[in-house]
């Protein structure tokens, strides 16, 4: 079997340590044909000098493309770029991967690529992302948004942190691939033609609700999207995004964003049903999420 040929696309803002960091991890992976593309997305603390620098002077056993975008566009419109630059370069498949992402399985990438080759019908597939106490989290949405299931989970959400940790301990022991509706952004790889068939990430979004569109547009295509437990990164959760963003502008980044999701692609739902969706998320946002920060620092 021919070997793919795989782009890794890295975006960065203003944390070139981690992406360095990145780029060191990376040269000890198991990969024959793979490339790196990063992306800065006009960091104002002299990123782009301080990588490009960096790499002139190190040795890498891949080839490094560095690029600098006209704006901070956020995650899609600089993603964008990347991917693009990664298409031009005959990359089969795209591997979507956070600076602040440490892969210790160091096959891990030949593995997602070899999945994809295997099953032709998949377009998208992503590893077990550890966060936490060495536990996997679940895909970032394992079925497709319906209104019911949604409004119902936000308003019972202290329920769900209690069904999420009996899921997480499950899904440690599932050795299968599972069909889900869209994964983590932190990490994935999805063919390039697949891809460039959905028209990429939507860039009218700054931030958040990426991976769900993304997954919309799969699902809307056909295109099958695995989840694959077996198969594990660690993830050091938002340490770019919560150094640049108090909590409640990035509370009101996924509001926006969710409500922007039910209004441009989910036209199946109608716009009062879609009110009380978003109602229901502001409820989670503004009420439960400041509560249980707050319990969490009298417990400790």
């Amino acid at each position: 079997m021919k070997q793919s040929k795989i782009g890794i696309v890295i975006l960065n803002y203003m944390t070139y340590e981690l992406t360095i960091n990145c780029l060191n991890n990376l040269n000890s992976i198991v990969a024959e044909d793979f490339f790196v593309v990063i992306v800065d997305n006009l960091s104002p603390n002299n990123s782009y000098e301080k990588m490009d620098n960096y790499i002139s002077e190190n040795r890498f056993k891949y080839d490094i493309f560095l690029l600098k975008t006209d704006k901070n566009g956020g995650y899609s419109y600089g993603n964008n770029v990347g991917i693009k630059k990664a298409e031009e370069l005959k990359a089969d498949y795209i591997l979507i991967m956070n600076n602040d992402i440490v892969i210790e399985d160091y096959n891990v990438i030949n593995k997602l690529a070899d999945y994809l080759n295997e099953n032709r019908s998949v377009a998208m597939v992503g590893p077990g992302i550890i966060q936490k106490k060495s536990m996997i989290e679940l895909p970032l949405i394992s079925k497709r948004v319906t209104p019911f299931v949604d409004i119902v989970k936000n308003v019972l959400y202290p329920c769900n942190i209690i069904l999420y940790k009996i899921l997480r301990k499950r899904i440690q022991k599932h050795k299968e691939p599972i069909k889900v509706y869209s994964l983590s952004g932190c990490c994935f790889m999805i063919r390039t033609t697949s891809l460039k068939q959905v028209n990429y990430f939507d860039d009218k979004l700054f931030l958040y609700g990426e991976e769900l569109i993304l997954g919309e547009k799969l699902y809307k295509n056909n295109f099958g999207v695995y989840f694959i437990p077996t198969l594990n990164v660690v993830h050091n959760h938002s340490i770019t995004i919560k150094s640049i963003y108090d909590s409640k502008k990035i509370s009101a980044m996924k509001q926006e964003s969710y409500k922007y999701y039910l209004d441009q692609y989910r036209k199946d739902i109608d716009n009062k049903v879609s009110f009380l969706m978003v109602y229901s998320y502001f409820f989670v946002e503004k009420l439960y999420d400041p509560l249980i920060v707050s319990v969490k620092k009298i417990l400790r």
